[in-house]
């Protein structure tokens, strides 16, 4: 009995069609195994996983999956067998059946994906002299609202930054870059793009990192990456492995909800880590 693993990837720009079929090679699978089929999308935040049972396909050389895209839902036709059950990148269960006939009929799943929460990263703020990184998860809505890192007034990075750099605080979004850049310090997040209603952490779903490895090979100078939160710390360890010749900081969120946590002078103390002699 084995678990059989096949990836797909619905790519709608390499073919013309409005309705695209995609085949399934299952001449491998016996009765006792468990087919599993892990679909995503070349553009879209969808990762959807399907199970089947080996006995419902085991006599069969392939099955396919029809795709329908429309702007808020994808339709997949499955033809041959049906799954048994249907789960998102994070584990939750959207379907399961518990029975199936000998010749289970075709049927369509529709699977929406929440396109008006879907949030995307920001570029990185950083130069060639960068020593520092600090990380986040994603901007939250004030920040993509206004194009700008940190822009929530109640958030205190930048007043942390100016605080243990003893600098002024700057007035300006470019005066704010600029004293990040003075200081040999880059921003960026872990997450290149997820879906998230609100600008909390815990909502984050379905995130798919930015390329922290290239930052790291072209930054020559970079010593410290911090993580501004313990979900930061956990979506680059979700996708990333530590490398031996940084080190590597975890500390107090920024956010104005872990501000009941911790004394301004507290997080400033623990943010003094960042910073290289």
């Amino acid at each position: 009995m084995e678990t059989i693993l096949r990836k797909r990837t619905i790519r709608p720009s390499s073919r013309n069609e409005k309705s695209i079929s995609y085949k399934i090679d299952t001449k491998a699978v016996t009765k006792g195994d468990t087919l599993v089929v892990e679909i995503d999308h070349e553009s879209k935040s969808f990762n959807k996983t399907f199970q089947f049972k080996g006995s419902d396909i085991s006599d069969k050389n392939s099955i396919s999956f029809r795709v329908k895209d429309f702007e808020t839902s994808i339709e997949l036709s499955w033809s041959g067998a049906q799954p048994t059950s249907i789960t998102t990148n994070d584990n939750r269960t959207i379907q399961k059946q518990t029975k199936q006939s000998d010749k289970v009929p075709k049927e369509n799943i529709v699977i929406k994906y929440d396109s008006i929460n879907l949030k995307q990263s920001f570029e990185p703020i950083s130069n060639f002299e960068t020593k520092i990184l600090i990380l986040g998860t994603l901007p939250g809505d004030k920040s993509l609202n206004l194009n700008q890192y940190y822009a929530d007034n109640r958030n205190l990075f930048w007043q942390i930054i100016s605080n243990i750099t003893n600098l002024e605080l700057p007035k300006t979004y470019e005066e704010k870059n600029e004293l990040l850049l003075k200081t040999k310090i880059g921003i960026w997040d872990v997450a290149h793009k997820a879906i998230r209603k609100g600008s909390t952490d815990k909502e984050i779903v379905n995130e798919e990192p930015n390329d922290i490895d290239s930052f790291i090979d072209k930054h020559k100078n970079l010593r410290i990456i911090g993580f501004n939160g313990k979900k930061a710390s956990a979506i680059y360890d979700k996708y990333f492995s530590r490398k031996n010749n940084l080190k590597y900081i975890l500390l107090p969120s920024t956010s104005s909800m872990n501000q009941s946590n911790y004394s301004f002078e507290t997080i400033c103390n623990l943010w003094k880590q960042i910073l290289i002699d």
